[in-house]
C-alpha cells in the first residue's frame, strides 16, 4: 500500500518487537477470523445472540499503512471483552448473562474489502452487531448496507459527522468527537490568541480530511487567523514531501497536519524541518501517540507540537497514577499489539466499554432493543479513560456519544492542556 520509509520501518519494528517480547496470547471464548459458535438462539431472538453468548464483529486494517492502528484497536477491545468474560460475561437487561464473541477480519484500509468483510460477518457469521470498524472510507462503504439490513453499526472508529446522523442512518452511530469538532477546537484556540496568524493545511483527500478543514474554518471565522494554502494527500501515498515543500513556501506560522497515517505524519514533520521551516504544528489526535509516533519518529525534542484529545493518553506520565489508565495498561498486557498504538488502542478500549454498557441496558435479545439501549446511554462512569471535562451522552440524535476536545502542547514528556489562547 505504501513504499517503506525509515520511519514506517521503525514503526513496524517497534510494534513487532513488543509483540515478540510479550509472547502470543489467546483469548478464550472470543472468536477470531470467522470462528465462533452457532449464531441463532431461541425463538424471538435475532441472529448472533443465544441465552449464553452474543456475537459481534469488526473489519480492521490489519495489514497495509494502518496495520499498527488496526492491530491496536482489535487487541484493546479483546482485552476489555476478555475481562468481562472472565467475570462471567455481560448481564443484559433481559436477565441473561452472556459471554462476548468478537470476530475480526482484515480490510487493509480498503473500503471494498470492508464491504466483503461486512457481508461475511452479517450473512455468514450472523453477528448480532458490527462494532467499531476503523476508517471513514470503510465505514461509509458499510453504512448503507447496515442500515438497509437493519444491523447495528456501532461506535465507528471514525469520527465523521455522517456516522451520527440518526435521521438518515438510524442503525449507525459513531463514538468519538468528529474531525469537524477537532478542527474547530484548533481554530478556536488559534483565534483566541487575538493576533494575525497564518495557517497551512495538509489533509487527506476525502471526507475525513474535509471534516478537519471545515472545523478549522468554522473555528477561525471572524478572527485574525488566515488559511494561506491547502494541500492534500491520498491514503495510498508513500510520501508527502512535495506537499510539505509546497506549503513551506508560504512560511506560515502554523502547519495543521490533518494526517491520519502515522508514517506520513512522521515523515511530513521531519521534512518540514529539513526545509528550515519551523511552524507550530497541530497534529491530528489519532496520530499524536507519544510512544508510537513521537518517540518512534524522534520528534520528542520539538517544542512546537500541539494536538487535541478527549482521552487520557496511557503513555503520558501525567496519567501514570490514574486508576482507569492503570487498569487499561494492566489488561492489555496479555494483548501486546495494543501497545503498538496506544492512542487508538485506548480509544478502542473506551468503545468496548461503551459496547458493554449498551448490552447491559438491552432489554430483549433483538437488534432493535440493542439500538434502543445505544441511544439512551448517558453517564460519566461508562468509560474511565476520557479526559476530565469530556462527557459521554448518546441521547443527542445529531452527535456522537463522546463530546469535547482539550487542546494540548507537548512539553517533551507529556501533552499539557492549554487554556484557550494561551501561548
Amino acid at each position: 500500500m505504501f513504499l517503506p520509509t525509515p520511519w514506517s520501518d521503525a514503526l513496524r519494528l517497534f510494534t513487532r518487537n513488543l509483540a515478540l517480547a510479550a509472547g502470543t496470547a489467546s483469548l478464550l471464548l472470543l472468536a477470531a477470523c470467522g470462528r465462533g459458535s452457532d449464531a441463532t438462539g431461541s425463538a424471538g431472538t435475532d441472529p448472533g445472540i443465544t441465552d449464553t453468548t452474543v456475537k459481534i464483529g469488526t473489519s480492521q486494517p490489519l495489514s497495509g499503512p494502518l496495520a499498527a492502528i488496526g492491530e491496536a484497536t482489535v487487541a484493546a477491545a479483546q482485552a476489555y471483552f476478555a475481562h468481562v468474560n472472565a467475570q462471567g460475561g455481560v448481564k443484559m437487561a433481559d436477565g441473561k448473562t452472556r459471554k462476548i464473541e468478537y470476530l475480526y477480519y482484515d480490510d487493509a484500509y480498503d473500503p471494498a474489502k470492508s464491504v466483503q468483510n461486512y457481508q461475511r460477518l452479517v450473512h455468514q457469521d450472523e453477528v448480532f452487531a458490527v462494532f467499531h470498524p476503523l476508517g471513514t472510507g470503510p465505514n461509509q462503504a458499510i453504512m448503507a448496507r447496515a442500515n438497509a439490513d437493519k444491523v447495528p453499526h456501532l461506535f465507528t472508529h471514525a469520527g465523521g459527522a455522517q456516522f451520527s446522523d440518526r435521521a438518515k442512518n438510524p442503525w449507525t452511530i459513531g463514538w468519538g468527537p468528529t474531525p469537524d469538532s477537532e478542527g474547530e477546537a484548533y481554530g478556536k484556540y488559534l483565534a483566541a490568541q487575538n493576533k494575525p496568524i497564518t495557517v497551512a493545511v495538509l489533509r487527506q483527500n476525502d471526507d475525513l480530511g474535509q471534516g478537519y478543514l471545515n472545523g478549522l474554518e468554522q473555528g477561525i471565522a471572524g478572527s485574525q487567523v488566515e488559511i494561506v494554502k491547502i494541500a492534500t494527500y491520498g491514503r495510498t501515498d508513500s510520501t508527502v514531501d512535495s506537499q510539505i515543500s509546497s506549503l513551506a513556501g508560504t512560511k506560515a506560522d502554523v502547519l495543521f497536519m490533518a494526517v491520519v497515517l502515522p508514517p506520513l505524519m512522521i515523515s511530513g514533520i521531519k521534512h518540514a524541518g529539513t526545509l528550515g521551516w519551523s511552524p507550530d504544528i497541530y497534529m491530528a489526535n489519532n496520530t499524536s501517540d507519544i510512544t508510537g509516533v513521537l518517540k518512534v519518529g524522534k520528534l520528542t525534542d520539538l517544542r512546537t507540537l500541539y494536538s487535541a484529545s478527549f482521552i487520557k493518553a496511557a503513555d503520558d506520565p501525567q496519567w501514570k497514577d490514574d486508576p482507569g489508565v492503570a487498569q487499561y495498561l494492566d489488561r492489555i498486557k496479555s494483548f501486546p499489539k495494543a501497545l503498538g498504538n496506544l492512542v487508538n488502542g485506548e480509544i478502542a478500549y473506551g468503545e468496548a466499554q461503551t459496547m458493554v454498557a449498551a448490552l447491559q441496558q438491552t432489554k430483549a435479545p433483538t437488534r432493535q432493543a440493542l439500538m434502543d439501549a445505544v441511544h439512551s446511554l448517558k453517564g460519566d462512569s461508562i468509560s474511565d479513560v476520557l479526559l476530565p471535562g469530556v462527557t459521554l451522552d448518546s441521547t443527542d440524535p445529531t452527535a456522537p456519544p463522546v463530546h469535547g476536545h482539550v487542546v494540548q502542547h507537548f512539553d517533551g514528556e507529556s501533552w499539557v492542556a492549554r487554556e484557550g489562547g494561551d501561548e
